[in-house]
């Protein structure tokens, strides 16, 4: 019994499958990205993302000592 026909034809399925499912998945985003609401006249904000912005921190030397307590 030989099995390399076997597991050729299951990594030859495998990869077509995954080449499929990229391309379904990128038309999905494409339309995705077609129907997302626009700002008119300005630039495109993300409607879906937003972008992370860190807080304020206070220098080295003015840091405050924890809270005694917890919670």
């Amino acid at each position: 019994m030989d099995v390399v026909p076997y597991l050729s034809a299951v990594i030859l399925i495998s990869t077509i499958a995954t080449i499929f499912l990229a391309v379904l998945s990128y038309a999905a985003f494409k339309l995705r990205d077609k129907r997302k609401p626009r700002a008119k006249g300005g630039p495109a904000t993300p409607v879906y993302f937003h972008r992370y912005k860190p807080r304020d921190e206070a220098p080295e030397g003015d840091a405050e000592p924890p809270a005694e307590g917890g919670a």
